[in-house]
């Protein structure tokens, strides 16, 4: 398994640098061709962590065979949940961002918080 993390403060520019470390990393990981999905995946669950959380985070981004995981933890008990957004909703889109562009995904609490993932098959 190969892995690159990013801590965080929970401010906008996490965002981009998240942003940027993953598509480094699907580069330097030579998996172009999802490099697109899994940025936006990162860029939608950092996003999300900043805006909801409020709190230090951490991106971690994992690869082992047939699949590279993103996981982003806070330290916020409050478990995330999709809607569906309107046509002409603004907001509320990251994770059903997520749910459409991921394998899977799902949260789980971990001591002091929680783990946000998502997983997009390679």
């Amino acid at each position: 398994m190969t892995e690159t993390t990013l801590r965080a403060a929970p401010q906008t520019e996490a965002v981009e640098y998240a942003r940027r470390l993953a598509a480094r990393t699907m580069r330097t990981w030579a998996l172009m061709e999802r490099e697109e999905l899994v940025t936006a995946i990162v860029a939608e669950l950092v996003a999300n962590a900043v805006r909801h959380a409020g709190t230090a985070l951490e991106l971690r981004l994992l690869r082992s065979p047939g699949r590279v995981r993103v996981e982003v933890r806070d330290r916020a008990a409050q478990m995330p949940r999709m809607t569906v957004p309107g046509p002409l909703d603004e907001s509320h889109r990251g994770l059903f961002i997520v749910d459409r562009f991921a394998t899977s995904w799902g949260a789980d609490p971990v001591s002091g918080g929680k783990v946000v993932w998502a997983e997009v098959t390679i």
